[in-house]
């Protein structure tokens, strides 16, 4: 039983992540994935699990592989989160994130 609700917190803190990194509430994340706001908080806090047809809602909703919120796998998941979170940002942001990424570059080189 604590494996299962180690198992359950685990992904519950991915889901948090995921929401987080896109900048929505819960109530934003839960309309957009079609689930209530008070399960995806269970779901956050490890208190209940979720299906196969509540993660298949996830990931075709947020553009997001199911390999980072069932086992923890992080490919596929930085790409498609940062990919959302740009297009997300106003023009003057964009040109932030440009400026940034060509300092990392210098500092890279």
């Amino acid at each position: 039983m604590d494996m299962e609700k180690d198992y359950n917190l685990m992904v519950g803190l991915r889901i948090r992540e995921i929401r987080e990194s896109m900048r929505l509430s819960r109530e934003k994340f839960s309309e957009k994935c079609d689930i209530s706001s008070s399960f995806l908080a269970d779901v956050e806090r490890g208190k209940k699990s979720l299906t196969s047809k509540t993660i298949y809602k996830i990931c075709s909703s947020c553009n997001i592989s199911a390999d980072y919120i069932v086992l923890g796998h992080r490919e596929g998941f930085d790409k498609d989160v940062g990919i959302e979170i740009l297009n997300s940002f106003n023009e003057e942001q964009m040109e932030h994130v440009i400026t940034i990424l060509y300092e990392l570059r210098k500092l890279s080189s």
